[in-house]
């Protein structure tokens, strides 16, 4: 064989895992928890040397500029706002207003355009606050001067306001058979969250609450995924099924009264539940075999093997 058909093996690089990468264990404080979603990105792309950096450096920042943003995604703490540089900035919801905000999404929503203030930026960290704060409010904040206020009792407040309003939905007679509209304001596995005018299901109501449509009660037959039928955002027509004041809650449905007494009646009728008389998810026929207790213990009282040798010609 000749040199030249003798090809090298090229050698094996092993790409280095940044430390950053390596050690992210856990987040050690609040400061530091939106993080979680973006490691060690600096790194990263350093040591790719930069192909993937998105956006302008952070070194072009200047502390105090205003620039105009989109709210990329938003938390219980704050949104995180792309403001066209390598690393989104974090407007905290202490820095949403110069009033006390207790919800970001009563300020700011994904997709929402914003101009924020560029408070700090941490280039070994990756990090950017920014505050859509005046600039007086920051100064006195900065100086452990007059503070943002949280309302006295303002959660007491709208905890007191929900169970008034579900008391007063309670009290009201309301139709169960009813449609109205509503919006899904989140889905999870078992269901939806949708929120509703109280106006439109009784005449002297006033205010909204969030019910949930449980996956049982989107449609008239089996769902198998809530996002199959609805996702956030949706405008849908729910009725009230029931209303627990005592535990703050409130059942919605999205089939028709008639279709869900139908659907119990076929669950009770065939012996649907485990002890024959109760509700079940699932029909008599989808069960299986009535005496597979019995099946399982009379085969596992007599198992034996007895395989004979098997000779396989090639």
């Amino acid at each position: 064989m000749s040199d030249s058909d003798e090809t090298e093996a090229p050698a094996v690089v092993e790409e280095e895992i940044p430390a950053e990468v390596a050690s992210l264990d856990g987040i050690e404080s609040a400061d530091e928890a939106h993080n979680a979603a973006r490691p060690a990105r600096a790194a990263i792309n350093k040591s790719r040397g930069g192909s993937r950096a998105r956006g302008k450096p952070l070194s072009e920042i200047v502390i105090g500029s205003t620039i105009e943003g989109t709210i990329k995604s938003t938390t219980s703490y704050g949104a995180f706002v792309n403001i066209g540089f390598s690393s989104d900035a974090l407007l905290h919801v202490s820095r949403m207003s110069d009033e006390f905000v207790s919800n970001v999404e009563d300020i700011v929503k994904t997709g929402d355009t914003v101009t924020v203030r560029v408070l700090s930026v941490d280039a070994e960290k990756n990090q950017v606050a920014v505050t859509m704060r005046s600039e007086e409010a920051e100064a006195a904040a900065a100086s452990g001067g007059q503070r943002q206020q949280r309302p006295q009792g303002r959660a007491r407040t709208d905890r007191s306001a929900q169970a008034a309003s579900l008391t007063a939905l309670a009290d009201s007679g309301f139709d169960d058979a009813k449609f109205f509209e509503g919006e899904v304001v989140s889905t999870l596995a078992f269901g939806a969250f949708v929120r509703f005018d109280l106006a439109t299901v009784s005449e002297g109501l006033a205010g909204t609450l969030e019910g949930l449509v449980h996956i049982s009660a989107l449609a008239e037959q089996r769902t198998e995924s809530v996002e199959s039928v609805c996702k956030t955002g949706d405008k849908v027509q729910v009725r009230v099924r029931s209303v627990d004041v005592d535990n703050g809650r409130v059942s919605l449905a999205m089939v028709t009264k008639d279709a869900e007494q139908a659907s119990n009646e076929r669950r009770r009728g065939g012996g649907g539940g485990f002890d024959g008389g109760g509700d079940s998810l699932y029909e008599a026929h989808e069960m299986g075999a009535a005496d597979w207790a019995e099946s399982t213990t009379a085969v596992n009282g007599d198992l034996s093997f007895n395989n004979a040798p098997m000779i396989i010609r090639k």
